[in-house]
């Protein structure tokens, strides 16, 4: 071999690009690439998923909670009615007809008072041959929780008398107040104003 072959290999070596940082990086093989961006992409998707199932959670439980309050509600409005239309109505002939049924839904403490009342006008109304009926079509809750609450009533109430044989007619407003007791609500106290 001669000189000039040496030589004239050389520059086509020379010719060559020199090494340089990316061409040192060896090529990630198309599987790798793939698979590492769908670990982001999974920590992603696995996240929204816990996202949606913490939100789902807090959702299903406020759901619960006000289908239990407007259960408690409809209770809270269905015995305040009751009670009110049965205190409100009365006939002197049986006075006591509607005192079990005030009894039964009352607290003990709110029961004597209300029977204190009865004995303090059962003279009054007997004499006057007293007679009263009531409705009560307007019953909305002021404010509930599980153990307590505060019902206002709108009670129209027709009551005749010697005094009034034709009757007339009285509007009152009643705040009732309400306490749970086991699966269901008694009366604590009436207000009327």
């Amino acid at each position: 071999m001669t000189t000039d072959s040496i030589t004239a290999a050389t520059p086509r070596e020379s010719d060559a690009p020199p090494p340089t940082a990316e061409s040192e990086i060896e090529p990630v093989p198309p599987r790798r690439a793939i698979a590492s961006l769908r670990r982001p992409s999974a920590l992603v998707a696995l996240l929204l998923v816990l996202v949606m199932l913490a939100t789902s959670a807090v959702l299903t439980i406020q759901v619960l909670r006000a289908r239990h309050l407007d259960a408690l509600r409809a209770e809270a409005v269905d015995t305040a009615r009751e009670y009110s239309v049965a205190m409100s109505s009365f006939d002197f002939q049986s006075l006591d007809a509607n005192r079990d049924t005030i009894m039964e839904m009352s607290t003990p403490a709110f029961a004597d008072k209300y029977n204190q009342m009865v004995d303090a006008l059962a003279q009054i109304v007997t004499e006057g041959k007293g007679q009263a009926t009531a409705t009560a079509d307007h019953v909305a809750v002021e404010r509930i929780d599980d153990s307590s609450a505060l019902v206002l009533v709108f009670v129209d109430q027709q009551a005749k008398n010697v005094v009034s044989p034709d009757g007339n007619s009285q509007k009152y407003r009643m705040v009732v107040s309400l306490v749970r007791e086991g699966d269901r609500w008694i009366v604590d106290n009436v207000d009327t104003k």
